[in-house]
């Protein structure tokens, strides 16, 4: 089995080599002897003797195929420092591998590195956030309801003051979740609700799954990184309370199969989805309207310049639906973006 998967991914890692080369590097670049390597505490390798480019099993069986695909046009940097730009005898990462990294569009850095800056104003905004978010796992329902909506008015006045500077913003991407061949109706709707409320723009990408060797659809968030952080905290904590609530609702809904959990799952975020709407229209009564952000609208055409949209597919609304519905009304982000459930996921969601 994994040697059927060694030679699946060698054709894919070809594809992708000859896509980096033509778009990033004009062809300049000849095919070298690529290989799966096995026991590689590296993520990647070129040796310029014998021309081998080697991406490591590991790499490629533990994380996300983009990352994979990071590895890969970081050692065609290293391909074309040293048989196009002549840098044999430089330092491995020196001038000319960085200049060839700005052409494969990569960071010169093996990692990357998070920031450790401290005290930005994002920092300190994301710490009153978290705060917040964890009064509103408070037992009492007025404090809950009061911290909850404190911590959205201060999510929204803090994108509304960047607004005013975009200049101090930057953006950035970040795929959360599962990938998927077929996409279920509540995951759209999970987007959806994301990148109306939480200040991130959303699109579905394809994604080489390696393990099983087919491509499926990612959801990938773009954003401020301070949003990216809590979309990405939302994304994980829907999911699980959709799991949750379906668990519990199933003994008196009875199971039904997949219809009829579909059909309580879109309930449950159509009823988040209205609460979420009546909050910012209260917002905006008091003078805080949220229109949009054009440079991120930009960013997102300059990263996706083609795109199209999907058909969310109907849900009948019956009994299950009308379920879903009151569940998602009373339903609250109640954990804070850093804590995590067993299994590493953000509410057990692994």
């Amino acid at each position: 089995m994994l040697e059927q998967l060694h030679r699946a991914w060698l054709q894919k890692l070809r594809t992708e080599w000859q896509t980096v080369n033509k778009e990033r590097f004009s062809s300049l670049l000849k095919p070298p002897v690529l290989c799966i390597d096995r026991g590689e505490v590296r993520f990647g390798r070129w040796e310029q003797l014998g021309r081998v480019l080697g991406i490591s099993e590991q790499h490629i069986w533990n994380q996300p195929w983009d990352e994979v695909l990071d590895t890969l046009k970081h050692e065609m940097a290293h391909q074309y420092a040293s048989e196009v730009l002549g840098a044999v005898e430089e330092v491995p990462h020196g001038p000319a591998f960085v200049q060839a990294c700005r052409l494969a569009g990569v960071s010169p850095r093996a990692t990357h590195a998070a920031s450790t800056q401290e005290n930005s104003e994002a920092d300190r905004m994301l710490a009153k956030v978290r705060k917040l978010l964890a009064l509103a796992s408070s037992p009492n329902a007025h404090e809950a309801e009061v911290a909850m909506a404190a911590a959205n008015t201060l999510l929204l006045k803090y994108n509304l003051e960047l607004g005013n500077a975009p200049e101090t913003r930057g953006y950035g991407f970040r795929r959360v979740g599962r990938g998927a061949a077929a996409l279920p109706v509540e995951w759209k709707l999970i987007a959806s609700i994301l990148s109306s409320y939480f200040f991130v723009e959303c699109i579905w990408v394809s994604a080489y799954n390696a393990r099983r060797n087919r491509m499926e659809r990612v959801l990938e968030l773009i954003g401020a990184e301070t949003n990216l952080e809590l979309a990405a905290y939302a994304h994980d904590f829907l999911h699980g309370a959709c799991d949750a609530l379906w668990h519990t609702a199933s003994r008196e809904l009875g199971d039904g199969g997949r219809q009829r959990r579909r059909e309580f799952l879109a309930g449950v975020l159509m009823g988040f989805s209205q609460k979420l709407k009546q909050e910012r229209t209260a917002h905006a009564a008091r003078g805080l309207v949220w229109l949009g952000d054009p440079d991120l609208k930009r960013y997102y055409r300059e990263r996706h310049p083609r795109t199209r949209s999907l058909n969310g597919g109907g849900v009948r609304h019956g009994k299950a639906h009308e379920a879903g519905l009151e569940a998602g009304k009373s339903l609250r982000i109640h954990r804070g973006v850093h804590e995590q459930g067993r299994g590493g996921g953000l509410l057990g969601r692994s």
